[in-house]
């Protein structure tokens, strides 16, 4: 038989869940100012909140079982630390408006919990892991239920019965179902919401390298009738100065040329080739062939790996092999003489990655947020497009690039790849 306070708890689950699915669904992808967000997160919260301390099931005069506690805990982790506080007030007043000695402990000391609990976990959360970000909610969420059951029980006779164990392993079982399918529907909808960005960041940047092929193929013909110009004009007789300058001239536009077809040959989809070859000995190549760039820039070139065995990869080889080279050859060129590059790769749950460390003059904080688009470049003979070339081919294999940087304490580049692709 279904005990009858079962219903009025299944009121209070749709009274949480209902406002929840309202604001995940609409209000977060309608609202786009976070302050509006965290107003609307309140009030639905608050409404939440008082229903579930409205139609409570009673222990005896004094002390309620209800739902309260989980928009809170939704709250404090969507909303922030003041959300949380300002629907912390809103519960110890309408549970002070109910009455009973319950008061104490079910509205003011298991509130008091929680805005010293989130006051402390929310300014260091960033920084753990997501497992353990995704598993201490249910931590409060437990040693709240075991608070609350000893203290009502302990403040009121001393003792559990059968029916009151009954009653408050229901509340329970109910109380982390619920919690369950809130955190469950915000974390499917917030993975939904990345991958459609995803997507349309994807047909964004295919679109634009459809442009830029455009672009490049029709900057090639002029390029090349530049050049057989020069040479016509070379034929001519021409004082030592005018030489110079037509030498330089084809220089710059050999230059820009070699570059546009490099563009060229990692934009076009139709080049890409998907062979399958050893990452770790392809690694193990470029290294030895940069340590003698970096011994002729006196730099000390170290590699590490903690992989601890060889892993394959599928996908074109040369482009791979481009990025390594590009970003292992900026880092020599970041280096003073006598300076270092650590070279080391990593292995995690669903991707492995590359770190490429140096302890060079570092990149302004303006610059960071540029890397990866179509540049500038300060270096002699330098196109600008050897970062833009090394996004490109991360991204095209379901990678990316991040980078950490500090002026004058050196610039870390990591490369990542995903397993799917090894």
């Amino acid at each position: 038989m279904i005990p009858p306070y079962i219903g009025l708890w299944l009121l209070q689950i749709f009274c949480i869940l209902f406002p929840m699915v309202i604001y995940q669904s609409f209000f977060q992808k309608k609202i786009m100012k976070k302050v509006h967000q965290k107003v609307i997160l309140s009030i639905l919260c608050g409404i939440s909140i008082i229903i579930c301390m409205t139609f409570p099931v009673s222990i005896n005069s004094n002390y309620i079982l209800d739902f309260r506690f989980i928009p809170l805990i939704i709250a404090f982790i969507f909303g922030g630390y003041r959300v949380g506080v300002f629907l912390s007030l809103v519960l110890i007043t309408y549970r002070f408006f109910i009455g009973g000695t319950g008061f104490y402990l079910g509205g003011l000391s298991m509130t008091t919990f929680f805005v010293v609990a989130f006051g402390y976990i929310l300014p260091r959360s960033e920084k753990w892991n997501l497992i353990w970000k995704k598993f201490y909610p249910y931590v409060l969420l437990t040693c709240t239920l075991i608070f609350f059951a000893l203290g009502t029980q302990f403040l009121d006779d001393y003792s559990f019965t059968r029916q009151e164990i009954i009653l408050w392993a229901w509340f329970s079982i109910f109380n982390y179902i619920t919690f369950w399918m809130i955190m469950y529907l915000q974390n499917t909808l917030k993975e939904i919401e990345d991958v459609s960005q995803k997507m349309i960041q994807f047909e964004k940047s295919h679109t634009l390298n459809h442009l830029l092929v455009f672009i490049s193929q029709q900057l090639s013909s002029p390029l090349s009738n530049a050049k057989e110009m020069i040479s016509l004009v070379k034929e001519e007789p021409l004082t030592s100065h005018q030489m110079f300058s037509l030498r330089k001239i084809e220089s710059e536009l050999n230059q820009a040329e070699q570059g546009l077809e490099q563009y060229l040959s990692i934009l076009d989809d139709s080049k890409e080739k998907q062979i399958v070859w050893s990452f770790v000995d392809e690694l193990e190549n470029i290294v030895e062939l940069m340590k003698l760039y970096a011994n002729v820039h006196q730099v000390e070139l170290k590699y590490s790996s903690t992989l601890e065995e060889d892993v394959s990869f599928k996908g074109d080889r040369i482009m791979v092999r481009f990025a390594l080279i590009n970003l292992i050859k900026n880092a020599i060129e970041a280096c003073d003489s006598k300076g270092r590059v650590n070279i080391c790769l990593h292995e995690m749950l669903k991707e492995i990655y590359i770190v490429i460390e140096d302890n060079g003059v570092g990149l302004p904080n303006s610059v960071l947020p540029q890397l990866g688009k179509p540049l500038p470049t300060a270096k002699e003979n330098g196109t600008g497009l050897g970062l833009v070339s090394t996004y490109k081919i991360a991204e095209s294999m379901g990678g990316r690039v991040e980078v950490e940087s500090s002026p004058n304490e050196g610039t870390t580049f990591s490369l990542y790849f995903p397993k799917w692709a090894i």
